[in-house]
């Protein structure tokens, strides 16, 4: 099997250590892993070597969807070329922008949190109630705040848009969300039909938002849970997605948001060989699906 981990080689991500993890875990499931991350020099002339490809994990940043980066191009190019990208590329951008998330989730009747567009919203959603302030695009819990009322809201925004004119990080749509109190929130790694154990997030007694990758609590997914991850990737079209999961105090589950471009603990091997097992299955389905149209 011979996957092509298609991921920026910028040095300020590089030292995140992901793209060593995905090719770590790849290789010990006996998948050969090349990586790109650009459209090579040749393939304008070429194109990508035909049947070289099982499967392309396409692990394209919010911010390189947003610019169309680099990576994002080869994306496209590969899934043009009829390669199999482990996240198509519409699933790639629904899930870079919270925006068309929410709404994919509305339309498949998803449960989640209430969500608005600020720009369009002319009277408080919630009267009484703080809500939570987000950038439809971006990634790690940046720039989220808890604010009152309109006037806050906009003037937070204000300065978003001061901070995006000298060259700060794009944010896109803000989004006004209903804020759900000191709920757990479980990070499941997810496929339309299968689910990883769930990590739950550590939190900070009445912190907004959660850390990283530090989980106090690893069980399995309760059905309930599993069936929730699944259907949250599945209606983006993804194949296998790191979602968010908000398990509120009575237990009610809520849909918080879906990665394509997924961090996995890359100290825990048990991560890593779930994902890696995860992403060489759906490679071996393309194979099939290739196999039976062409027989």
């Amino acid at each position: 099997m011979r996957v092509l981990l298609v991921i920026t080689d910028e040095d300020w991500y590089e030292d995140a250590g992901y793209a060593a993890a995905w090719v770590r875990a790849l290789e010990e499931q006996g998948a050969e892993v090349e990586r790109l991350a650009r459209v090579p020099a040749d393939w304008p002339v070429s194109g990508p070597p035909p049947g070289r490809y099982d499967l392309a994990i396409a692990h394209v940043l919010v911010e390189e969807v947003v610019a169309y980066a680099s990576t994002f191009a080869l994306a496209v190019l590969l899934e043009a070329a009829g390669v199999p990208l482990l996240n198509p590329v519409a699933s790639l951008v629904a899930s870079a922008d919270k925006l068309v998330t929410h709404a994919v989730w509305a339309a498949a009747g998803v449960p989640q949190p209430a969500a608005w567009d600020l720009a369009r919203v002319r009277e408080w959603p919630m009267p009484g109630r703080q809500m939570v302030l987000k950038p439809s695009l971006g990634d790690g819990a940046r720039y989220i705040e808890l604010v009152g009322d309109l006037d806050a809201a906009r003037e937070v925004e204000a300065g978003w848009r001061e901070h995006e004119a000298a060259g700060g990080h794009r944010r896109g749509t803000s989004l006004l969300q209903e804020w759900i109190a000191d709920p757990a929130c479980a990070r499941v790694f997810a496929t339309p039909t299968a689910t990883s154990l769930v990590y739950e997030k550590s939190r900070e007694e009445g912190a907004l938002v959660t850390h990283g990758t530090v989980y106090p609590r690893v069980y399995e997914a309760p059905p309930e849970m599993a069936q929730l991850a699944q259907r949250m990737v599945a209606s983006l079209g993804g194949g296998l997605m790191g979602v968010d999961v908000l398990v509120e105090p009575d237990g009610r589950l809520l849909a918080l948001e879906a990665n394509a471009p997924f961090g996995f603990d890359v100290t825990d091997p048990q991560q890593g060989r779930w994902v890696a097992r995860a992403a060489l299955a759906a490679a071996e389905r393309a194979a099939a699906e290739r196999a039976a149209a062409a027989a």
